[in-house]
């Protein structure tokens, strides 16, 4: 009972704040601001506001449930860019990263779809501008060519388990980068240069990176950029004399197909654990191939987001949970291997063998055992 009391102050304390800024921001400022469209699922939205210095927006939440945001953001509110390169948001749920969420895109708007938890107050979307301001990153013509090697990097591949720095400038520099992969290591040079990396998540902890680029010189521009698996992780730009760019970020290791299974990921403790890759190999290499399959991840995500953030949460916070969920979606995750060796090349197969696995898991979890439990409570009678 504490917890929950302690997210409603939170959330009362945090709304009475927003109000009583709303009533110094000037009516012009209201004006500009329009709600952005959005569904939730499984609590409601208590506000929006816009911090214009962090270019950040900030939605409050009144959980009922765990659930999802699905919200559209035009690009004239919020957007992420280098150039005119889209780029990821950041994504804060109470101040603590989320890496997996689904997004679609359109010349106009962005939506992307946020899961929370039962008692997350709060998510932080943050992106290089807000209210149409200047991106963060300049899109001069003296800099267009840095938008076409950005593009052209993002096409090309780059070896599992790394990650590219781009170093972007028209003058001399000087800095360092680390990762959780190796030392730190000092680096210098001058104009264009791209750098390999290790940048690997392992079974015990996420793979991390940092990089510190300065200018020595006090005209030109610096711009440095992290790629991997064709998706920018961090990237910042200076023109400032002898400007200095940090950044950092974490390795991802999703590879390019992205999402994640919150649960089987709690339970194996690693998204590189064996489980959770052929989980994603299945969705990826065999469900999403297929209209049908691609309609019913649709249906199940909307359903499982709705509660998975609160069963991980449990599952971190209690080991005995977390081994009686690995017991329950042991036969679940058995089942499912059924669809790696069998050949799944038109519809009719994929609703066939589809509708096959979901009646084998209902005998399982639901027949058998009420079957079980009725033989057992008649034999008790009989005694």
């Amino acid at each position: 009972m504490i917890q929950p009391l302690l997210v409603n102050v939170k959330v009362k304390v945090i709304t009475l704040f927003l109000v009583m800024v709303g009533a110094f921001i000037s009516p012009t400022f209201a004006q500009q601001f329009k709600e952005p469209n959005y569904v939730i699922r499984g609590g409601e939205v208590l506000g929006f506001a816009i911090d214009q210095e962090t270019t950040t927006l900030i939605i409050l939440l009144k959980p009922k449930s765990g659930g999802e945001l699905i919200i559209t953001l035009p690009r004239n509110l919020i957007d992420a860019k280098i150039g005119s390169v889209d780029s990821d948001f950041t994504i804060l749920v109470d101040n603590l990263g989320y890496l997996f969420f689904d997004e679609t895109t359109t010349s106009s708007d962005r939506t992307v779809t946020i899961p929370f938890g039962k008692f997350n107050s709060e998510i932080k979307i943050i992106g290089t501008h807000v209210f149409s301001q200047r991106s963060t990153l300049s899109t001069a013509d003296p800099q267009q060519p840095i938008e076409d090697k950005i593009k052209s990097e993002l096409k090309s591949e780059i070896p599992d388990g790394q990650a590219k720095l781009l170093i972007l400038s028209d003058t001399q520099w000087s800095g360092a980068l680390q990762a959780s992969g190796f030392d730190y290591t000092e680096i210098s040079g001058q104009h264009y240069r791209t750098i390999i990396f290790g940048c690997e998540t392992s079974i015990f902890r996420g793979g991390i990176f940092a990089a510190k680029i300065q200018k020595i010189t006090e005209d030109g521009y610096l711009t440095i950029v992290v790629i991997q698996n064709q998706r920018i992780l961090a990237h910042g730009s200076t023109e400032a004399q002898f400007g200095e760019v940090i950044i950092n970020g974490d390795c991802d290791s999703n590879g390019p197909g992205g999402g994640g299974c919150l649960i089987a990921t709690a339970t194996f403790g690693s998204e590189l654990a064996p489980q959770v890759q052929e989980l994603r190999e299945l969705r990826d290499n065999t469900l999403l191939q297929t209209s049908s399959g691609s309609a019913f991840m649709d249906g199940f995500n909307s359903f499982y987001y709705s509660f998975s953030p609160t069963i991980a949460d449990w599952e971190r916070q209690n080991p005995a949970f977390k081994e009686a969920v690995k017991i329950t979606i042991t036969p679940l995750l058995t089942s499912l291997t059924i669809l790696n060796y069998v050949g799944i090349d038109s519809e009719e197969k994929m609703l066939g063998y589809g509708i096959g696995i979901i009646l084998l898991n209902i005998g399982m979890y639901f027949v058998a055992p009420a079957f079980l439990i009725t033989r057992l409570n008649k034999k008790l009678k009989g005694f």
